[in-house]
């Protein structure tokens, strides 16, 4: 009698245990998860700035823009709400840029590395204003005046009614942007102002110098390589010239009279 009540009261002190194992293992279960959403919920209000912002390839993207367009809105940078792939995808829509790439950096910083659209031409287009166009022919601003000199003037030739971010489509707007990829950067800031006459005949006008002929629209982008030639051999001599003219396979320049 006395040995199974012994049991009885061992089985009963053994099930007490499990209960409030039990009972203390759903209170620090519940105490966990209550933690763990006050944390969540801390970390992800918007107030909440978490990481820092670094930007390489670009003079025009601010540190704003970027937390806005990573979905932070207009409170500071919190990188447990901010999407990298989401920012990436808005700056590959921006027009401003051709190329964009958005990487997390330990501890803490979201990097952002962009590359410029470059200006290339000023093109007329067909309501009286002009048309800022890049070397792939894209739209970066459409103005009623030119503001800049930051690139030469296309004239002669006009585009259609186009907006920013269209592509330019004019097969000769084309081959003047292909001519002008493939020039030194110390080329590019001697041309003044291209020029296209009723004959589809290219001039070029260099900045306080001669014009330089270049033959047909169709066939200019070929003469990039002809030009450079005779760019590097005139660029630092005084010539006296008149014009000098690409249009056939030799190049020939056309002397002031004495």
């Amino acid at each position: 009698m006395d040995s199974s009540q012994t049991i009885r009261e061992q089985l009963r002190k053994r099930r007490r245990r499990k209960f409030w194992h039990m009972v203390r293992l759903l209170v620090s279960t519940a105490i966990l998860a209550v933690t763990c959403t006050y944390v969540w919920r801390y970390v992800h209000n918007p107030a909440f700035a978490f990481g820092n912002v670094s930007i390489h390839g670009s003079s025009q993207l601010t540190e704003a823009e970027v937390i806005s367009l990573a979905g932070c809105g207009q409170g500071p940078l919190n990188l447990f709400n901010a999407s990298s792939g989401r920012l990436r995808e808005a700056l590959l829509h921006d027009v401003r840029f051709k190329n964009a790439e958005v990487a997390y950096r330990f501890p803490a910083t979201l990097q952002v590395s962009v590359e410029e659209r470059q200006p290339a031409l000023y093109v007329a287009n067909s309501y009286h204003s002009y048309l800022k166009v890049d070397y792939n022919g894209v739209v970066l601003s459409v103005t009623t005046t030119i503001p800049d000199a930051k690139a030469p003037v296309l004239a002669g030739i006009k585009c259609g009614n186009l907006y920013l971010g269209d592509k330019v489509a004019n097969a000769g707007v084309l081959q003047i942007l292909q001519f002008l990829q493939q020039l030194t950067p110390e080329a590019l800031q001697r041309i003044g102002e291209i020029a296209v006459d009723d004959k589809q005949d290219v001039k070029l006008q260099l900045s306080g110098s001669f014009p330089v002929r270049l033959g047909r629209v169709q066939e200019v982008s070929q003469k990039a390589s002809v030009f450079m030639t005779v760019f590097n051999e005139i660029k630092d001599k005084n010539i006296k010239a008149e014009y000098i003219d690409l249009t056939f396979g030799k190049p020939y320049i056309k002397l002031l009279p004495k």
